[in-house]
């Protein structure tokens, strides 16, 4: 991977601007700023619509659902069971809420970098 994809990454991880790695890119959770703070590159040229979902909420599945199961299927006690499905469900939901905002802000540093946009049929 080249340089500039990490720092780009990096950026992200911190919730920084990829542009200039200072300002914050969140005014709220998962609402973006307009422009970058500090140096007012225009954050509203990508749209990261619903990848990070995706990929936050395939990589959780693919992790907490196989040990949920497991889990589930070790015990004979009903309410043994039903505790570790409620929990595998919570804890699931909280990792993908701690996830989403750095991969939705490395997806917007990349776009904005690379210039993609929407696709076209041109």
């Amino acid at each position: 991977m080249d340089d500039e994809v990490i720092a780009l990454i990096k950026a992200g991880l911190r919730l920084r601007c990829g542009h200039c790695g200072r300002g914050k890119l969140f005014r709220r959770y998962l609402k973006f700023h307009d422009n970058c703070p500090d140096c007012r590159q225009d954050l509203t040229v990508a749209d990261t619509a619903d990848g990070p979902a995706f990929f936050v909420g395939f990589f959780t599945m693919i992790v907490f659902a196989p040990i949920t199961l497991v889990l589930v299927q070790s015990s004979e006690v009903m309410t043994t069971k039903i505790l570790a499905f409620v929990s595998g469900i919570v804890i699931s939901s909280i990792v993908c809420l701690i996830l989403l905002p750095p991969v939705k802000a490395i997806l917007l540093n990349l776009q904005i970098n690379y210039d993609s946009g929407e696709g076209t049929t041109d």
